[in-house]
């Protein structure tokens, strides 16, 4: 009775392991040949990265198996704004939450990491407004004029539930993707890609919601090896 489940899991088992090695192998004869490009695969087909080639470290196979749920991230503080500036944004936040169907606190925790609520932010990359859209990503997601905060809040909404449902909520790789791109984080065997950007960008976003709501976004997280995320918070920082 017990041999069918034990031969079905090591089938299931070879199976991924034998799909990853031809993954690998694909990934590595590409490398050889010249044909792979990091900062490639970070933005195609994510479009939402804001990575410079700069920030972009050498290839490395990615980790094994065992270590890929380990959250690698370093500590961080929730990010401070103008209080006065963000409050100003709050209605329309909430009306572009509900349409989504988006958590507004997720809203709100990325806003102000991205932009700071500063609706005229512009990376020296392109990112522009509230949450930072690259021009690729404002086109996919419907944002015509992306310096309209409301075209860029609900572009922003739109990729960030795409995301969602890409990594079954699983936030800390949603909110890696939402920097780096859903193409790293895939690359990466649904881990978050190891760029110390997009590692201190998840630990800020992190660290800005749970200051925002006093609840953790890993609850709903697969646990990690020691349960917990180095994530400090501020005590002056203003909500």
């Amino acid at each position: 009775m017990t041999k069918r489940p034990i031969l079905a899991g090591l089938i299931a088992a070879f199976a991924v392991s034998a799909a990853w090695a031809d993954s690998w192998s694909d990934i590595q004869t590409d490398h050889a040949l010249g044909l792979y490009r990091e900062l490639d695969d970070a933005i195609a087909p994510g479009l939402g990265t804001k990575l410079s080639p700069e920030a972009v470290p050498p290839f490395r196979k990615p980790p094994a198996v065992a270590a890929i749920r380990k959250l690698d991230i370093p500590a961080a503080t929730a990010p401070s704004y103008d209080k006065r500036q963000a409050a100003t944004f709050n209605k329309l936040i909430a009306k572009v939450a509900r349409e989504q169907k988006v958590d507004p606190q997720l809203l709100h925790a990325i806003i102000a990491v991205e932009s700071g609520y500063d609706p005229t932010a512009l990376s020296p990359k392109g990112a522009q407004g509230l949450m930072q859209l690259m021009p690729q990503t404002a086109a996919r997601f419907g944002a015509s004029n992306p310096a309209d905060p409301l075209e860029n809040l609900r572009a922003g909404a739109r990729y960030l539930r795409f995301l969602l449902a890409e990594f079954k909520h699983d936030m800390p790789l949603v909110i890696a993707a939402y920097n780096a791109g859903e193409g790293s984080v895939s690359k990466y065997r649904n881990s978050i890609p190891p760029y110390p950007e997009t590692r201190k960008y998840v630990a800020k976003v992190l660290a800005s919601y749970e200051k925002r709501t006093g609840q953790s976004l890993l609850l709903a997280a697969p646990a990690t090896p020691n349960g917990r995320v180095r994530v400090t918070l501020s005590a002056d920082t203003p909500l």
